[in-house]
């Protein structure tokens, strides 16, 4: 019976959004519209967006269980000390998208590989697009990973099974309603995530409460995190001064140009509404991705103590299951709520990865083509709905071969800041030019991913005990931050890059510097003008 109700619900929910794609259709329909009018609606609902739903919709968005709960391991593992991992910065960035909303708007483009063309040139969109699709694609994957991962328990299916049954809604509401049903759903999904955050603290706070006797705080000072040691709990720099730099340095950067986050900050009818909306989302993260999950992690380490330096069985060897051990203590009524917030978060989250993915493809490497050989708007809308539904399968097959998260954060992060972020930032370095564009990318990808594979795969193969060693063969002030040096150096080497060569290549153009405007453009027809060249 348990089993029944669990599919019950899983089955309604996926209706109703599907329902809410269907008639986002049947209300905006592309049909009779120009091409620019149907291409801003179909992927930036028509740069409408009040900046209330610019707030619930980023946050809906970054409400990604495979990210928190990853988050919440290393609050476990390590103690306050994991704040740097994922929290910290977060908290960080949303003060920092409240002050680039005008930037962002200063270049008329729909995708983040576009701005990059309008600045540097056709064949640096092309370069931008096929990394950004590596990126978001290995974030879709790693969503849905752990969407089987939790859903599998509930419904007694394996997790592949889990995750095609999840996918398969998503397929349906962003094929009828393209981003404006993304957005859309955001606002339902993200009031029952809100629940869900709020009552998986609240069990946490019992569970640890119950093992404690009551004396939660006194019982964190004296334990010992798996990854620090006793009475380490609240100390948060365990691992010294350079071990906060070296993440802010590594994953900020592109965290600032996700392509979910710009295509939003563009979204919205006016500057002054993403200021808003930017301010929405501070407030939201802040309480639902940071504080609670926060509050549950420091919990589940006296509510599941470690036993010999190691995580229990009951929340994973990598402490990744934390969500799971406090859902499985609930009720079944509670549980199925718990359920329907699991279901929600990995939606909200696979449809806007999963979008941007397909963005990649359809609008950055597909449209141009189309636009050449003067497809029609109807036939041009309709290859990007069925690039948006290989970019999720492409992703659910990726999930299907995935045995663990921690290669795909890292490495993907890495590149996002050194291969993407670099060259987007120095768009508003006038004398950047495109071949040392180009060259930064190609290099700032190079270096992250030979530096993951030199500390993780080479140094480390088959030596459980090499990370000690090797840390320890380091200068004192690098020993702890050994294991993320990598991040750094991609970075490092790409902005090293692109100031080198911009020194001693041609300037660009004037025509393509023009392209960066002085102030954001707010007015449609502008905007328009700008992105297709054909007055709105």
């Amino acid at each position: 019976m348990d089993t029944f109700l669990y599919w019950a619900v899983v089955v309604l929910y996926s209706a109703l959004v599907v329902y809410i794609g269907y008639r986002i259709r049947a209300v905006h329909r592309l049909e009779g519209q120009t091409a620019s009018q149907a291409g801003l609606e179909f992927w930036m609902a028509g740069r409408q967006l009040p900046g209330w739903r610019l707030g619930i919709s980023l946050t809906s968005g970054w409400l990604m269980l495979g990210w928190i709960g990853f988050g919440m391991s290393q609050i476990y593992m390590y103690g306050a000390t994991g704040l740097w991992i994922l929290p910290i910065p977060w908290f960080v960035l949303c003060f920092i998208i409240i002050v680039m909303v005008p930037f962002v708007r200063r270049i008329g483009a729909v995708s983040l590989p576009q701005v990059i063309e309008k600045r540097y040139g056709r064949q640096a969109r092309m370069l931008v697009a096929v990394f950004s699709f590596g990126v978001f694609i290995a974030w879709t994957q790693a969503e849905l990973f752990m969407a089987g991962a939790l859903m599998a328990p509930f419904l007694k299916i394996p997790p592949w099974a889990c995750m095609t049954l999840l996918v398969v809604p998503i397929i349906l509401y962003t094929y009828l309603g393209g981003f404006r049903a993304i957005v859309t759903t955001d606002i339902v999904q993200f009031l029952i995530m809100a629940v869900f955050m709020v009552l998986l603290t609240i069990a946490a706070v019992v569970a640890a409460s119950r093992a404690t006797g009551g004396d939660i705080i006194g019982a964190l000072r004296e334990a010992t995190p798996p990854w620090s040691g006793r009475r380490e709990v609240f100390n948060p720099f365990f691992l010294g001064l350079i071990f906060p730099v070296v993440l802010l340095v590594g994953y900020l950067p592109g965290w600032m140009i996700e392509q979910d986050l710009c295509l939003r900050l563009q979204a919205v009818k006016s500057t002054r509404e993403g200021r808003k909306g930017a301010i929405l989302s501070l407030v939201l993260i802040t309480v639902f991705i940071l504080v609670l999950p926060g509050i549950a992690a420091f919990c589940a380490i006296v509510a599941f103590p470690a036993a010999d330096g190691a995580a229990p069985e009951a929340i994973g060897a990598d402490a990744t299951g934390i969500i799971s051990a406090f859902v499985g203590t609930m009720p079944l009524a509670l549980s199925l709520l718990m359920l329907l917030g699991i279901v929600a978060c990995q939606m909200s989250t696979v449809d806007t990865f999963a979008n941007v993915s397909a963005m990649a493809i359809a609008y950055d490497i597909v449209e141009p083509v189309l636009v050449k050989k003067k497809g029609s708007p109807k036939n041009r809308i309709q290859v990007a709905r069925y690039i948006s539904i290989g970019s999720i399968l492409a992703a659910l097959f990726c999930a299907f071969i995935s045995d663990k998260l921690g290669d795909v954060y890292y490495i993907s992060s890495g590149v996002l800041s050194a291969s993407i972020a670099v060259p987007a930032l120095f768009v508003f370095w006038r004398p950047t030019t495109p071949p040392a564009m180009m060259t930064s990318s190609i290099v700032g990808f190079i270096g992250t991913v030979g530096g993951y594979w030199w500390e993780y795969k080479f140094l480390q193969a088959g030596d459980p005990d090499a990370a000690h060693y090797y840390a320890n063969e380091l200068p004192a002030w690098l020993q702890n931050s050994y294991g993320y040096h990598y991040i750094v150096l991609g970075v490092v080497l790409s902005a090293a890059a692109i100031v080198a060569v911009s020194l001693v290549t041609k300037p660009t153009s004037a025509e393509l510097l023009d392209n960066l405007k002085d102030a954001p453009i707010d007015d449609y027809g502008r905007f328009v003008s700008s992105v297709f060249g054909e007055a709105g």
